[in-house]
């Protein structure tokens, strides 16, 4: 499922790209960018009711530095989804993430990407009284693809995975991972 819904926000991102792609001026090489998103986060819990969704539509913010057309650092704040129960308790994530960035230019106008890095999640329950409010750190990771439009605008295309986790009433806690797929506009200064 999650692959289908990469596959598809590529498919339609070049193919709305491409009659742009002989017009694009190039991209930056180095500098500040920053930018912001919307998707899908998918987080993958399993709660005592039952779930009824485990899906939502989420936003965030991108900021980076990009040291030369192969690396950039950037720091995300994003939603990684909802998941609601049977019978209307929900878990509610998000995640503040730093990643190192490895880019691969195709050519003038578009980059392909991979992000590893550390995220500090932090997951919201309501009305799940198995579960209480929790916060992990872990490792992250993501792929994604970038058209530039000129130097300073682009178009991404990405996939973000996070780990993040509950605490269990009586003791412990349980973790679930959270697939993010987004499409987001970023400006380069």
């Amino acid at each position: 499922m999650i692959r289908k819904h990469i596959l598809l926000l590529l498919i339609s991102s070049v193919t709305l790209a491409a009659p742009l792609w002989a017009a694009a001026e190039g991209a930056s090489t180095e500098g500040f960018y920053a930018g912001a998103n919307l998707g899908i986060g998918m987080p993958n819990l399993k709660t005592p009711n039952g779930v009824d969704k485990d899906s939502q539509a989420v936003a965030g913010v991108v900021a980076g530095y990009k040291f030369n057309p192969y690396f950039a650092v950037e720091g995300q704040y994003t939603g990684i989804g909802k998941v609601t129960d049977n019978v209307h308790g929900s878990v509610k994530a998000d995640a503040l993430s730093l990643t190192a960035v490895g880019i691969l230019p195709l050519n003038d106008a578009f980059d392909v990407y991979g992000k590893l890095g550390v995220a500090a999640t932090s997951s919201k329950v309501s009305g799940i009284s198995a579960y209480d409010d929790a916060t992990h750190m872990g490792a992250t990771y993501g792929l994604g693809a970038e058209y530039h439009f000129d130097k300073t605008i682009s178009m991404r295309v990405g996939w973000d995975h996070y780990r993040a986790e509950v605490d269990v009433n009586g003791g412990g806690s349980k973790s679930f991972d959270s697939n993010v797929t987004t499409v987001g506009v970023v400006y380069h200064f």
